[in-house]
This record gives C-alpha cells, sequence and structure tokens, in this order.
C-alpha cells in the first residue's frame, strides 16, 4: 500500500499566503483585544501554532465548499461560522500554567460570543441597537454562549443560528 502524505501546499496556493496571514492576523488582534480588554493578560495566551491549524482547518473547509459546489464567495454567516468552529474545536486561547482562574476555563467560548456579536453588528449597514433591541440581541448571545460551551455543535448548526439572526434583523 502506498503511502500518502498530506500538505497544505494546494491550500496555500489557492488562497494565497497574504489571504492566510491577514486572516491569521485579524483573528489573533482580535483575541488580543479580547484578553487586554478583560485585563487577562497574566492568565491567557495565544497558541500561535494552534491557531494557525485553526486558519488551515478553516481554508481547507471553504475550498472544498468552493470547488464542490463551483462557487465563488460565500456569504457571511458561512465565513464566521466556519472560523467559529474550528476556534471552538482547536481552543488557541490557552490558560497559562500559572493561573489560578478557574473562570477562565470558557475564555474561547467566550473570545467567540464577543467575536460572533462583532461579526454580525459590523457591517456598515448595521444601525445602533435600541435598548430593546440590545436587551434582545444580548439574550441571544446569552443563549450562543451557552451552545458554544455545552453542546456539540457543527458547522451547519452554527451557519444557521448565524442565519436566523440575520433573518431576523429584516423582520423586525
Amino acid at each position: 500500500m502506498e503511502k500518502t502524505t498530506f500538505s497544505y501546499d494546494e491550500i496555500v496556493e489557492y488562497f494565497g499566503r497574504e489571504t492566510i496571514s491577514d486572516r491569521f492576523k485579524y483573528l489573533y488582534d482580535k483575541m488580543q483585544e479580547y484578553i487586554n480588554e478583560r485585563g487577562q493578560q497574566a492568565d491567557l495566551l495565544i497558541n500561535h501554532d494552534i491557531l494557525h491549524q485553526v486558519l488551515m482547518d478553516y481554508f481547507t473547509d471553504v475550498y472544498r465548499l468552493k470547488t464542490f459546489h463551483k462557487i465563488e464567495h460565500i456569504n457571511l454567516s458561512k465565513i464566521v461560522a466556519y472560523q467559529v468552529f474550528w476556534i471552538l474545536r482547536r481552543k488557541p486561547l490557552q490558560v497559562r500554567h500559572d493561573s489560578t482562574n478557574a473562570r477562565l476555563v470558557f475564555a474561547n467560548e467566550g473570545f467567540l460570543t464577543t467575536y460572533i456579536a462583532h461579526e454580525l453588528l459590523m457591517p456598515d449597514e448595521t444601525s445602533p441597537l435600541d435598548a430593546k433591541q440590545e436587551e434582545q440581541f444580548l439574550k441571544y448571545l446569552k443563549h450562543i454562549n451557552y451552545h458554544l460551551k455545552y453542546r456539540n455543535i457543527d458547522k451547519q448548526c452554527l451557519e444557521a443560528m448565524l442565519y436566523s439572526f440575520e433573518v431576523g434583523k429584516i423582520l423586525t
């Protein structure tokens, strides 16, 4: 039996090093911002190797999706869902070995909840939320956070959750 090895060369060639590097920097900066805003620099670190693996898994999924369905672009819900899935699976935010802060056990899930909120509200056409909308949105995020912590979810489930938010914006 012939042994074959797997390489990400085809993925890197398809998307380009710059695209992958830019996404790494974007996610790294978002994670660092999350750590800094909470004053958790002494307790949390970003594992570069794991974050790199997150991106290679993400880009591999997107590559397979695009080539199988012969599509050029994927929607924002799918992009965020696939990134969230792989961050949740690989957990690049790590608790430092000397930390005694037990509340950090769900650091990745906490980061992902804020990341999802940012990505859903980031588009230019998003208007500021009024008090009632903000209350509903925070309830939605709490629900997502619960699922990230305690439920087994896949990329398609995440995509449906995020897409439902987009539909909800249209209907209100």
